[in-house]
């Protein structure tokens, strides 16, 4: 098992053993699995997703952050997380159009940047909403 914390500048939102982790890395995605080597990665926005100890599928839509793992142990620094549970579809599909417009009406490389990590969040907070699971 692997024992993992998920933390944002907010509050701890889980600690716990998990069977593995699938990370949203910045060069692409990829899993963890006990035993795996020391990593450190920064996170893109998108979907955090884990195997508890009972199988369950636990998912988060982030906006980024890193991990450090070493000895079954990942600390998961997250800039923003949600679950299923806090979100709505309306609100959600909402910031998705306001991030689509917020792209399109950009000007300068850091507005586009911040835009785009925007909409890649909205994006996945939707694909959540949508997984019948």
């Amino acid at each position: 098992m692997l024992y993992i914390e998920l933390v944002t500048p907010e509050k701890k939102i889980f600690s716990g053993e998990v069977q593995s982790v699938w990370f949203p890395g910045s060069l692409s995605p990829f899993q963890v699995l006990p035993n795996h080597a020391p990593i450190v990665s920064s996170l893109e926005p998108g979907i955090l997703k884990f195997l508890d100890g009972q199988n369950k599928i636990i998912k988060y839509a982030i906006t980024g952050g890193f991990v450090d793992l070493h000895n079954n142990k990942a600390s998961i620094m997250l800039e923003k997380a949600v679950s299923r549970d806090e979100l709505k579809l309306d609100e959600t599909k909402l910031k998705l159009e306001k991030a689509k417009d917020a792209l399109s009406s950009a000007k300068q490389i850091d507005g586009k940047t911040k835009a785009q990590k925007e909409l890649d969040f909205a994006k996945a907070c939707l694909s959540i909403l949508q997984e019948e699971n």
